[in-house]
């Protein structure tokens, strides 16, 4: 029994995490936690006598306290001593406005004041603008405390600066369990004095749930999200796969995540077990029964801040810690023998950044994660007599992620993604990097290929229809192919490339729901546990119920 294990261990297909294959439950819905700023400006009174001549003699201008006055004065110098019209005077101080705008003051501005214009004297009134007041309306609930806690830091800045703004709101928009829009009304008085409004509406719990099909069954994952039940803005959530399926799996997972201060850290506890019998028909040729059971329980601890959050960039750093407990059994065929049997504790310390960039038309996200395995606190490894266990447990690994896509002429769109691992050890399975289903290998079941080290890329070109139906909203045809490749530094493995090609489509109402089907043929290694490289029919829904 040594032998065929070791051969098994070093040269044959190897499953990853199977956490990594379950379904996923889509949180994102376009019109929640995003603040919407609307910053109006007063129109002059003069804009009546546009065509009115003068010749200005002198400029009065007051109000000016942040930018050099004489950057100010420049603009209007050139007309003294010139026929000019009060449109040219408005487009001057429509020029300090843009100044004050690009230098990053949202809320100052310049304008003509009523006057008689006598003896050729031209007042010029700034005004830096500044939220004095915060009021808000809707249902915030207990998180009422906490919003002005986090608002606080806009008015505690005289004037207003773009980057202040832009981080404020985006840490409330951060905030769990709530959809608001904020409005910042123009300055109504020369002090600069304006009065930001929260609109909130809260949303104290979410129920959502991501369906597959893929064959030989279907899977479901049912979450439940209690929002900000306290002051202090917790966010807590549970998670359980049905049905059981042919693999008999369970799963479990609960989160409890934590901001802490007001400016956008947050803690994060998260739990999770998966019990399993997977199908792996290659461990037939070794002597075993094709399925066998995986048992993985993890418990982890991470601390995140976002580090840039502005209103179309975000870089979030995250610092995290987890313990990993799996344990495998590998029955013979002749029952008269004993199990193998593999047990692996890992406790890893890590280091993730996210960086997201949203424009008009365009959209990319990259995140690198650097993870160092700890021989100590409680991470071991064993093995049952006739089995090998032979992974590192003071591991380095690298991982990365990239994905862009932009919007194309005529409603075309394209989306490239990428992602590649790399380590110099013999990885536990819950560290390597899997491939399969959505995840670079849509012909190929999720979890298909697993390695120490692997990449896997994909090239997507789709067309947005728009349907004008009350549960019917979007129509998303696209065609896609991607290829992934998985490397064992315990060996040759047998089965390590990926290949497909999808001809799909999607559906969605933009609020509720989105159902995904796609017909996918392999073109690398055949799959597993299927002898040819027939069409693969997969189905993915998701569904968020309030």
């Amino acid at each position: 029994m040594t032998s065929p294990a070791l051969s098994w261990a070093q040269s044959s297909p190897t499953q990853g995490n199977p956490i990594d294959t379950l379904p996923k439950v889509d949180t994102s819905r376009p019109p929640e936690q995003k603040i919407q700023v609307q910053v109006q400006r007063p129109n002059p009174a003069l804009e009546n006598l546009l065509a009115t001549h003068l010749t200005p003699t002198k400029f009065q201008i007051e109000g000016v306290k942040t930018l050099p006055f004489p950057e100010i004065a420049a603009h209007f110098a050139p007309l003294a001593g010139h026929d000019v019209t009060v449109a040219q005077l408005l487009q001057a101080a429509n020029d300090v406005t843009k100044l004050y705008a690009d230098r990053g003051f949202p809320l100052s501005f310049a304008f003509v004041p009523a006057q008689t214009f006598e003896g050729g004297v031209v007042r010029i009134t700034v005004v830096e603008g500044y939220v004095a007041r915060m009021r808000i309306e809707g249902t915030p609930g207990p998180l009422e405390g906490r919003l002005r806690e986090i608002s606080q830091r806009l008015m505690d800045e005289k004037p207003l600066r773009k980057e202040t703004f832009e981080r404020v709101t985006g840490v409330l928009a951060l905030q769990p369990g709530v959809q608001i829009t904020a409005t910042v009304q123009p300055p109504t008085t020369t002090d600069g004095a304006s009065e930001l409004v929260l609109n909130v509406k809260r949303q104290p719990y979410t129920i959502g749930t991501g369906v597959e099909y893929r064959s030989p069954g279907v899977r479901a994952v049912i979450t439940g999200t209690l929002n900000s039940v306290t002051p202090l803005g917790e966010q807590i959530t549970v998670s359980t796969l049905q049905p059981r399926g042919p693999d008999h799996e369970t799963f479990y997972s609960a989160t409890w995540a934590q901001p802490i201060g007001t400016d956008g850290l947050l803690a994060k506890l998260t739990w999770s077990h998966y019990r399993g019998m997977p199908e792996n028909l290659p461990l037939e040729q070794l002597g075993y029964q094709s399925r066998y059971l995986t048992d993985t329980q993890r418990l982890g601890l991470s601390l995140s801040y976002p580090v840039l959050l502005s209103n179309t960039r975000s870089l979030t750093v995250t610092g995290t810690f987890y313990g990993n407990d799996d344990k495998q059994q590998y029955s013979p065929q002749d029952i008269t023998l004993p199990q193998a049997e593999l047990d692996t504790k890992v406790r890893v310390a890590g280091a993730e950044a996210v960086y997201t960039e949203v424009n008009p038309g365009e959209t990319r996200r990259a995140s690198v994660g650097v993870y160092q395995g700890i021989s100590g606190l409680g991470a071991g490894k064993s093995a049952s007599p006739k089995a090998q266990n032979n992974v590192d447990l003071g591991f380095l690994r690298t991982r990365i992620t990239a994905s862009e896509a932009h919007d194309l002429p005529l409603g075309f769109g394209i989306v490239v993604s990428g992602a590649a691992q790399y380590s110099g050890a013999v990885l536990p399975s819950s560290e390597q990097i899997s491939f399969g289903g959505r995840f670079f290998g849509l012909a190929y079941p999720a979890g298909e290929v697993a390695g120490d080290r692997g990449w896997g890329a994909s090239v997507e070109l789709n067309r947005v229809f728009p349907v004008s139906m009350e549960y019917l909203k979007t129509v998303q045809p696209y065609v896609l192919y991607d290829t992934a490749k998985v490397y064992s530094n315990a060996g040759t493995l047998v089965h390590d490339q990926l290949g497909s090609i999808a001809l799909g489509v999607r559906f969605s109402d933009r609020k509720y729901y989105t159902l995904d089907l796609a017909i996918a043929r392999p073109v690398g290694d055949k799959p597993i546990n299927t002898s040819s490289r027939s069409l693969r029919f997969t189905a993915a829904y998701t569904y968020q119920f309030n």
